[in-house]
């Protein structure tokens, strides 16, 4: 099975293809990019960008991962409304969205247009390209393992223990991710667009790989079928 993961990282999708026992990291410059090199012949393709564009936030999915994430809940923010999404500046996207629209969700609305034409444009990939979130898989893994709660991604030891949960669910494919963070992390070199300060973003990816490599999903909000718009896919019991 090819499972890939893909985030975005001010500048670039780093993309985590996670095929046999091996894990193969990149950066695509475009969704089509990523599509083109490594979504066509993959089981699943999880990204961690909001994907069904609500016509009034917020979303139920939003909600429900924000409760399951607790303390931490600040990880998960409002998806602007479809109408926000596709206006001409900040202001008018303020207005659509109810005059609320923070500075997270506004920068990230390059990003949701970009991948929302892109799944219009290329209908063949919507079987399998699904949103998800890393702190939401992070947390599964975590409660399915016994590890602690892998605190701040920002900071050192929030990535390791973001690497021990990867080490516990496939030690293999954990240990090829924490031989390039390893990497990246004592050598200042510039390596398909990853340096050090980017590699919470290959472990945002690397666990949306390591779920899409289940083949099936948990769904919140509950109830919901993955293949529905507005949900957000995670581990399952049996991922």
């Amino acid at each position: 099975m090819t499972a890939v993961g893909v985030d975005w990282a001010s500048g670039c999708w780093v993309v985590v293809v996670h095929e046999g026992d091996d894990a193969t990291i990149t950066t695509e410059p475009a969704m089509l990019n990523v599509w083109r090199e490594h979504g066509r012949g993959a089981d699943a393709v999880l990204v961690d960008i909001p994907i069904g564009l609500p016509e009034t936030a917020p979303r139920a999915c939003d909600r429900a991962a924000a409760s399951l994430l607790g303390e931490r809940h600040s990880s998960v923010f409002d998806v602007p409304c479809r109408a926000a999404v596709d206006a001409g500046g900040y202001e008018a996207a303020r207005a659509e969205n109810g005059g609320r629209l923070g500075s997270q969700s506004w920068g990230l609305v390059p990003r949701i247009r970009e991948v929302d034409c892109f799944l219009d444009a290329h209908p063949a990939a919507e079987a399998h390209v699904y949103e998800s979130h890393p702190e939401v898989c992070y947390a599964a893994f975590a409660a399915r393992t016994d590890a602690d709660d892998p605190g701040s991604k920002r900071e050192t030891e929030g990535l390791d223990a973001r690497l021990a949960i990867l080490d516990a669910v496939d030690e293999a494919f954990g240990a090829a991710v924490r031989a390039f963070v390893e990497d990246r992390r004592t050598g200042p070199q510039w390596h398909h667009r990853i340096q050090s300060g980017r590699l919470d973003d290959v472990l945002d990816a690397a666990v949306l790989a390591l779920t899409a490599r289940g083949g099936s999903f948990g769904v919140l909000p509950a109830g919901r079928d993955a293949d529905d718009r507005q949900v957000i896919v995670y581990p399952d019991d049996g991922a």
